[in-house]
């Protein structure tokens, strides 16, 4: 008689299952082959000083001890580098697990959740595994959503409130005030802005912290910092907040190693400034040559430009075949013909540039078309200084 399984909940039946073959083709190739823009990663190795702090750590450090789970000297470091108070700061080992620990602190089954529309699929799986029902904000244009938009996806029990600004799909920006709305609006909702693309694009709410204890930002080491393999991210807000997500979170720390990556990036904010300032470049050049070659696309103030082509699936596979891997928007309704590609190097952006001339007879929608798309969003201040000040 063949014996059953245990019975899963019902918020892991909804999750579809993690696609490993993109995953296992990708670490079976060398790495100086290989050319990866499809997670919005950095495209260069971290700072040199990250490096030598590692090598030095792993003669001192006892690596059978726990880490420091309320990562104290990272902290430190974070609250001189973001200007927020030490205590109004803990860390997580990535932003997925941040998200999964406040999702659990806030909500359960017969509470809402209202997360931003387009939203990373794990970002939602997470929120959606506490049991809550999940309400995807409505836009009639995602690439502009209105405020309003999101505070008529609110009920009673909306609880959790998630967005991503920069929007890491759409690349979509709501202004300060535009946040200030919806905190006042949501007064009973903890409201968690995510803002991973931050170095990119000097976009923050981190001002509105002591006025607003609604108010949760987190950022991420994995970007602009280039640390996605020993990831690290941070969440700000009211200590008092603190208090009870620590209760779940203070186990879910960065490991040591993590620590003293993070801590050593920090150290060294002009190699993420030059870092930011060559992706910028970037988008120059980027621009230039899609308008030469009559792509449909949008450039964001974040690492990364959509890409809107006759056949995505063609074309994707056209550029993995030159180990570049970027990714097919398909499972979001409406960008269904849209491929989300990473900013590097002017080096990397060459790369990818001559394959899209050689693909553009076949892949352009359109010259009629091609200039209603097309925005190139300037970071809003100079993120370059303002990371070294």
């Amino acid at each position: 008689m063949e014996k059953k399984l245990v019975k899963v909940v019902p918020g892991i039946l909804d999750i579809e299952d993690p696609e490993a073959d993109l995953q296992e083709a990708l670490f079976s190739l060398e790495e100086e082959t290989l050319l990866k823009l499809d997670r919005n990663e950095a495209t260069v190795t971290p700072s040199p000083m990250v490096y030598e702090a590692l090598t030095k750590s792993l003669d001192r450090l006892s690596l059978n001890r726990q880490p420091d789970n309320r990562s104290r000297k990272l902290r430190r470091k974070l609250a001189h580098y973001s200007g927020v108070n030490f205590d109004n700061i803990s860390c997580f080992a990535n932003t997925t697990i941040a998200v999964d620990t406040i999702a659990r602190t806030y909500l359960q089954p017969g509470l809402d959740a209202l997360v931003g529309w387009p939203c990373e699929n794990s970002i939602a799986d997470y929120i959606g595994a506490t049991g809550a029902r999940i309400i995807f904000s409505k836009h009639e244009n995602s690439f502009e959503p209105k405020v309003e938009e999101f505070a008529a996806g609110m009920t009673s029990k909306t609880r959790l409130i998630y967005l991503a600004n920069p929007n890491g799909i759409s690349g979509s920006i709501l202004t300060e005030s535009e946040i200030v709305f919806l905190l006042s609006y949501a007064e009973n909702a903890m409201v968690v802005v995510d803002e991973s693309y931050f170095e990119f694009c000097g976009v923050t709410v981190s001002e509105l912290l002591s006025k607003y204890p609604n108010l949760a930002v987190l950022r991420t080491f994995s970007k602009a910092f280039a640390l996605a393999s020993m990831d690290a991210a941070y969440l700000m807000t009211d200590e008092r907040n603190l208090k009870y997500i620590n209760r779940l979170g203070c186990n879910k720390a960065p490991n040591t190693l993590a620590q003293v990556a993070a801590e050593s990036a920090i150290d060294d904010l002009r190699y993420t400034a030059s870092f930011v300032r060559i992706v910028n470049e970037s988008k120059k050049m980027l621009f230039e040559n899609l308008v030469r070659m009559g792509y449909n696309f949008r450039i964001t103030s974040a690492n990364f430009f959509l890409l809107r082509v006759k056949d995505p699936d063609s074309l994707v596979e056209t550029l993995t075949r030159n180990n570049i891997f970027v990714n097919n928007l398909l499972d979001y309704p409406g960008y269904e013909n849209q491929i989300r590609i990473t900013i590097g190097t002017l080096s990397q952006t060459g790369v990818l540039i001559d394959i899209l001339a050689r693909q553009s007879d076949t892949q352009t929608l359109g010259k009629s078309l091609k200039t209603s798309a097309i925005r190139l969003k300037e970071p809003l201040r100079p993120i370059e200084e303002s990371l070294v000040k």
